[in-house]
């Protein structure tokens, strides 16, 4: 997921994404009517997917074989 993905999928929310120190972490804001929501992580993807978890997906188990 991308930040444009996440733009597309959440029209009334603002997004802010920063790192200021190069090798530091990767800032996401979540700017909401309720608030602002945080979160970070050492890449883009990782701040997102802090933001925005998956479902993880149940392994198909077949009981047949």
């Amino acid at each position: 997921m991308t930040l444009d993905d996440i733009r597309e999928a959440c029209p009334d929310l603002g997004f802010a994404l920063y790192a200021y120190d190069p090798r530091g972490p990767v800032t996401l804001e979540v700017h909401a009517a309720e608030g602002i929501f945080t979160f970070h992580g050492t890449t883009e993807a990782e701040a997102i997917a802090a933001a925005f978890p998956q479902p993880k997906e149940e392994p198909h188990v077949d009981i047949f074989s």
